[in-house]
């Protein structure tokens, strides 16, 4: 074998999270091996959490990480690159943007400095990685996910390359190599080497590692794992070889020089998994709440400081701090409800502050003297079409000015629902008269028929379920349940389906279905919300736990006897259940972090669920046949959809972002209560989800899906005025308008005396935009740590397909 160098980058991958017991006495003991092992360089793969937190409950670990950075500038490296060391393809956008500028700001804050390179343990990657790292300054990128037990990508057999991501970005990076590794609930072969070696269950060695890749040069092994695993033997027995090279992120650019080979990547060759349904979706829901919250929040506080208002930077950058830390993966997949339960509620506690005080700001600007009425505020880029609901007295009518708006009082007379169709960007009044006038109802319910009539569906319901949802218009089937199914589970020992009665309520503008029942001995409650002509259709779901599992563990040995996978086996969880009336010619389609992509289910034979650590066959296409039978797990992180030329349906989710499909049978799984390998969670007490069904048409975009997921996702803010002397009617956040493309804002929110807007273009064609807020002085475009990039003073902004572009403003 030709004496090359073998480049070693060694991490410890840990932090306050999981391993907050093992981090001062593995600090200790690096202190001691810098001196015992001269040739040793390490990094600190901690989330940037971390420093904060230990900065305020235990000093002396922040005194040892300083310590060795300080004294071994060359030696010791940081590898903290996001904020909670999230699974990047689970999170929103916006959560994308701040685990990597959190990251940063925390560790320059702490160290005065902050890796070049972008690398992680787990999976937090994705095909907007690129152009996100590159906005946040990095140089160069290490595409492993070391630990693959939620997610994996795409080989190449390079030593380095540009990494081509959704937008065209590029950025240098060493790839995992062909034959390296790649499946679920393994690692990279060099990580599982340089962590394990020589005990048992290791079978390699470096130098088989160096012969297998010879034709790699340079070549790196990288170890990404966790910090209490026996390195000494392996750290010792690296000591004696010359040609055995350490090396840190920041050594990776200057190493391998200009990156030449592209390496270009699509949005599937990210592979995730989940476990949904684990401690009832508890955590992956609180986690969206918090990040809704956080966005909500400081939109609100942007507009409050437009309003003369007080900017709340320094609340809402806790906010956000808390809800990234419980998107930590080791919270989500080992169930630290302990952690979720605290960092969760201290999150949507600050944004509730937050929301609060910047309305009390808005309220006095727009306070009417005469009226009783309420302020609708539209903070998204595009019109809304949703029902809004206030609580009010008497008998009232909604007016938009002298136009009556479609209105309802709810049979208490407590609260009215308004149909509210608002312009992007738009402070609206509503002012609510006082009218006896009764509506007649264009819903009915026929209780011996089991059918339920709105303004555009048809809906069958049986004792069973749903039987079908009719588009009633066009007198087609959306899905078609047969004799009704709702609710499927393997619940201790047999598979069960719903059974139970519905309860229909109609009104003059809405209708509520609501199912109780049992599936087996677990108690279930469901409830559809139906509002006017509106095509979505908002559902609640609650089951009531007392110890059952629920979800089929398989110790079969075609599954070599391992619970390893039970979580990530979908098809008998509780789920909800829609066979939905498409050809076979249909498509998936769901969103990702900056990003709409289809999905090409299992295209091939061995891209199952399950990918054992010896079987990484990867290259035997299907049928379209076969593909359409085959089982596929799908995941958005707002939706996701099928849909043939003419038909679709969309699931909006609310946290749960999984889905099971077989043909046309759409599974959602909502309840894993089993054994897992992160810690078993048998299930107790009441457990909740929300999601939406949104049926749409041959003529509705993607990216119209996308804006109607994001209008249930970030609801319009509603507040009852009080009486006073404000100054205010109505107001236009800003003027904007998209000349082509599909552009859509994320956020915008005050910080460092100006106020940020991020928008991105969601379509495949180049776009322009114009965009002026309201009250401005001047705007430029920026980088995601806010550093300018441009002029922009005109408002006009050109974006490539899938381009983020973030401007700073002056008020």
């Amino acid at each position: 074998m030709e004496n090359k160098p073998l480049y070693i980058l060694s991490y410890d991958h840990g932090g306050f999270v999981l391993w907050g017991n093992a981090v001062k006495p593995r600090l200790k003991e690096l202190v001691e091996w810098m001196e015992k092992y001269p040739k040793l360089k390490v990094g600190l793969d901690y989330e940037s959490f971390t420093f904060d937190e230990y900065s305020k409950v235990d000093p002396e670990i922040m005194e040892l990480i300083t310590y060795l950075l300080e004294k071994y500038p060359d030696r010791v490296g940081l590898g903290a690159t996001t904020y909670g060391q999230p699974l990047s393809l689970f999170i929103s956008e916006e959560s994308n943007i701040r685990q990597l500028t959190y990251a940063i700001r925390t560790n320059l804050k702490h160290f005065g400095q902050t890796p070049s390179v972008y690398a992680i343990s787990e999976f937090a990657l994705n095909n907007q990685t690129p152009q996100m790292a590159k906005l946040c300054g990095y140089k160069g990128a290490i595409l492993r996910s070391h630990v693959m037990g939620y997610g994996y990508t795409k080989n190449f057999d390079l030593p380095w390359g540009r990494w081509i991501g959704k937008d065209l970005s590029e950025i240098p990076a060493v790839p995992t190599y062909e034959e390296q590794g790649r499946g679920f609930n393994c690692t990279t072969l060099d990580n599982w080497i340089m962590s394990r070696w020589p005990r048992e269950g290791c079978y390699w060695s470096l130098e088989e590692f160096e012969e297998k890749f010879k034709h790699i040069s340079p070549l790196l092994a990288s170890r990404y794992d966790d910090l209490t695993q026996e390195v000494q033997d392996i750290t010792e027995y690296i000591e004696t070889k010359d040609d055995y090279k350490y090396v840190l992120l920041e050594d990776l650019p200057e190493l391998y020089g200009e990156a030449k080979e592209e390496m270009r990547t699509n949005d599937n060759d990210f592979h995730v998994q989940m476990p949904w349904g684990y401690c009832g979706n508890e955590i992956f829901n609180g986690c969206r709440e918090s990040e809704v919250a956080a966005v909500q929040a400081e939109k609100l506080n942007a507009l409050a400081v437009m309003l003369g208002g007080t900017p709340m930077q320094e609340k809402l950058e806790q906010a956000w701090k808390y809800a990234l830390v419980a998107q930590h993966h080791d919270v989500t997949i080992c169930g630290l409800l302990d952690l979720s339960r605290r960092f969760i509620p201290d999150s949507l506690k600050l944004s509730s502050e937050v929301k609060d005080a910047s309305l009390e700001v808005i309220k006095k600007r727009f306070a009417d003297k005469n009226d009783d009425s309420l302020l609708v505020i539209n903070s998204h880029s595009f019109e809304i079409d949703e029902w809004i609901e206030a609580p009010v007295n008497g008998d009232v009518t909604a007016f938009d000015g002298d136009k009556e708006l479609v209105c309802e009082m709810s049979e208490d007379k407590k609260s009215i629902r308004i149909n509210v169709k608002g312009e992007p960007f738009t402070v609206k009044k509503i002012t609510l008269q006082p009218t006896t006038e009764k509506n007649t109802s264009a819903f009915s319910w026929d209780e011996s028929a089991g059918v339920l009539k709105t303004p555009v569906y048809n809906v069958k319901l049986t004792d069973k379920g749903i039987a079908y949802i009719e588009d009633a218009a066009r007198n087609k089937r959306i899905f078609d349940n047969g004799e009704g199914e709702l609710f499927t589970a393997y619940v201790v020992d047999g598979n069960y389906s719903s059974f139970g009665k519905w309860n229909v309520f109609v009104s003059s503008h809405s209708a509520k279905a609501v199912f109780e029942g049992n599936v087996s001995t677990i108690p279930c409650r469901f409830e559809m919300n139906f509002y006017g002509k509106q095509t979505r259709i908002d559902c609640k779901a609650k089951f009531e736990l007392h110890g059952e599992t629920v979800g089929h563990t398989d110790l079969s040995e075609g599954l070599k006897k391992s619970i390893t996978i039970d979580g990530h086996r979908h098809e008998e969880k509780m789920n909800f259940i829609m066979n939905m009336c498409l050809d076979e010619n249909r498509r998936m389609v769901r969103d990702l972090p900056f990003s709409i992509s289809d999905w090409n289910g299992a295209v091939r034979k061995n891209e199952s669920y399950w990918y054992p650590e010896d079987d990484i066959r990867y290259d035997e296409e299907v049928s379209a046949e076969e593909s359409f039978a085959s089982t596929t797990y799908m995941q958005g992180i707002y939706w996701l959809g099928m849909n043939d030329k003419n038909n679709g349906i969309a699931v909006f989710n609310r946290g749960c972002m999984g889905s099971l499909i077989q043909g046309n049978r759409l599974e959602i799984p909502l309840l894993y209560s089993g054994k897992y390998m992160c810690g078993d969670r048998i299930l107790e007490g009441i457990f909740e989800d929300e999601f939406a069904l949104f049926p749409y048409d041959g003529t509705v975009s993607d990216a119209d899906i996308h804006r109607n997921a994001m209008s249930y996702a970030y609801q319009p803010t509603v507040l009852s005025l009080e009486k006073g002397e404000g100054d205010m009617n109505e107001m236009n956040i800003a003027d904007f308008s998209a000349d082509s493309g599909e552009v859509i804002l994320t956020t915008f929110y005050p910080e460092d005396g100006a106020i940020f807007a991020r928008f991105c273009n969601f379509s495949d064609s180049s776009a322009t935009a114009t965009f002026n807020l309201a009250d401005s002085k001047n705007m430029v475009e920026t980088d995601l740590l806010g550093n300018v990039t441009s002029d922009v003073s005109d408002g006009k902004l050109s974006f490539r397909p899938w381009e983020i572009k973030t401007v700073k403003i002056s008020i």
